[in-house]
């Protein structure tokens, strides 16, 4: 791949900045690189933390949803001219092995998530504590006027630059594979994610246990959220347009499309006049114009990739805790790990002082021990004959 041809040496070099800050974190020695690349609210988290914690040591992660996250990270200019794509292309030409992922969730599942993952920030611009208390009546409203705007992309089929995609998805496998450039461009469905261990096991070739990470439940608006998925009813026309959703026709076989339409239609409701496209875009503007909170989500992941000892110390406990299936609570925290092994090391240090202060006592008290005094009896007596003997 002539990539010298096709960027200039401006766009590569900042490319390069990016790979830095994106990938050299971790000083991982491995050429083994897997781009999450897909909508938010699709399951991601739990894939990346997954991988990071089955196998952070041989490939590295890197989980993105579009290339503002970029923006975060450098502050040359020429990074906007920078796609995800043009990152990946970059990385092959470098000789990196990589793997791109995307994942397909149930439509409305999807944009019940991508709603509640923004209503911060986005759309009440107010904390989730003080979220948490809003009459659900307000947050169904608010939600049923974005709805035909919410998770509608299709990274696998839109942003990866296939051609040729296959005409239907493998439901045997439970995944679709298309090499091209040398880049494998994979496909999951959150469906199947009970199965996503034996997946990425056969498809890296080192074992893969999956673990739970981030969910909205766990979250300070869970309240919220549980009461949302209880009591949303959806509009009928809403459930019209994702009978023709052609997601759901490709990713699902025709008993799983019909079985899931069939369970929301028992939930279906009245028609809804939701925004049009003119009323959505300017929504959309002013509430980006609004915004004051960051949308830099700090500490997202179970795993973060780090590979400094007591990282790597506290992902191997983690990780035979999900092999037994226990659920894990705990994230890998940098400094955290770190206070956790000096926690541990003063704690010995304390034990072995401890013993050394005993021992020291023990000797201090033999050396200083008076004799016994029925000892000094047999002294006295013994010196006393000793004194009628010689006066005699």
């Amino acid at each position: 791949m002539a990539f010298s041809n096709t960027f200039s040496r401006e766009k590569i070099a900042a490319m390069e900045d990016l790979n830095a800050k994106l990938l050299n974190k971790n000083n991982s020695p491995n050429n083994n690189l897997i781009f999450v690349y897909c909508p938010p609210k699709v399951g991601s988290t739990t894939l990346v933390s997954s991988i990071r914690l089955s196998a952070a040591r041989k490939f590295n992660v890197v989980h993105i949803h579009d290339n503002s996250f970029f923006f975060a990270l450098s502050k040359n200019p020429i990074v906007h001219q920078i796609s995800v794509m043009d990152l990946i292309m970059y990385n092959r030409s470098i000789g990196k092995n990589v793997f791109v992922i995307d994942i397909f969730r149930s439509p409305i599942e999807r944009k019940i998530s991508e709603f509640f993952e923004k209503i911060s920030w986005l759309h009440f611009n107010n904390t989730e504590q003080n979220i948490n208390s809003y009459n659900l009546d307000r947050v169904i409203t608010r939600f049923n006027n974005l709805f035909s705007y919410l998770g509608n992309s299709d990274y696998y089929k839109e942003m990866y630059n296939i051609v040729q995609i296959p005409g239907v998805f493998d439901f045997n496998k439970k995944y679709l594979q298309t090499d091209l450039f040398g880049i494998k461009f994979i496909k999951l469905r959150l469906k199947d994610s009970n199965f996503w261990g034996e997946i990425l096991t056969e498809i890296l070739g080192t074992h893969i246990t999956i673990v739970n990470d981030y969910e909205t439940s766990q979250k300070p608006l869970g309240d919220l959220f549980a009461k949302f998925k209880n009591m949303y009813r959806i509009p009928q026309n809403f459930l019209k347009d994702i009978s023709n959703d052609p997601g759901l026709s490709y990713y699902y076989t025709g008993s799983e499309r019909d079985e899931y339409l069939n369970t929301w239609q028992t939930k279906a409701t009245t028609n809804w006049n939701a925004y049009t496209l003119e009323q959505f875009m300017m929504y959309n503007s002013l509430s980006l114009e609004n915004q004051s909170q960051s949308i830099i989500q700090v500490e997202h992941y179970i795993d973060i990739g780090c590979l400094c000892m007591p990282c790597s110390r506290k992902r191997a406990i983690l990780l035979e805790k999900a092999k037994r299936g226990e659920k894990i609570d705990e994230k890998i925290i940098h400094n955290a790990a770190i206070n956790e092994v000096k926690t541990i090391i003063n704690k010995k240090n304390q034990m072995i002082q401890e013993r050394v202060n005993k021992i020291n006592g023990m000797i201090q008290a033999k050396n200083t021990r008076l004799p016994r005094p029925s000892a000094i009896g047999r002294k006295v007596v013994k010196n006393n004959m000793k004194n009628i003997v010689i006066n005699q």
